[in-house]
C-alpha cells in the first residue's frame, strides 16, 4: 500500500503536468491586406561652387560648338 507521502508526491506530479501552458497559434483564412495610398514626389537639386559652375558652362559650351561644328 502507498504511503500519504508517496501519494502525495504522485498528485502533485500529475497536477504540475496537467497545468503546463500550452500556446495556439492559428492563422486567418484570407491573408492580411494593407492599403497605402502614397504619393511619390522627387525633385532633384544640384548645388556647384561657382568653379565648378563655370567648369560645366565651359565644358557644355564646347560640347554645343562640336556638335554645330559637325
Amino acid at each position: 500500500m502507498m504511503t500519504f507521502r508517496n501519494s502525495l508526491i504522485l498528485s502533485a506530479a500529475l497536477l504540475a503536468v496537467a497545468c503546463t501552458p500550452t500556446i495556439q497559434l492559428d492563422t486567418p483564412k484570407q491573408g492580411i491586406t494593407i492599403n497605402m495610398n502614397v504619393v511619390v514626389d522627387h525633385n532633384i537639386s544640384v548645388k556647384m561652387d561657382e568653379q565648378t559652375q563655370k567648369a560645366v558652362e565651359d565644358v557644355n559650351g564646347k560640347d554645343k560648338n562640336k556638335k554645330g561644328n559637325q
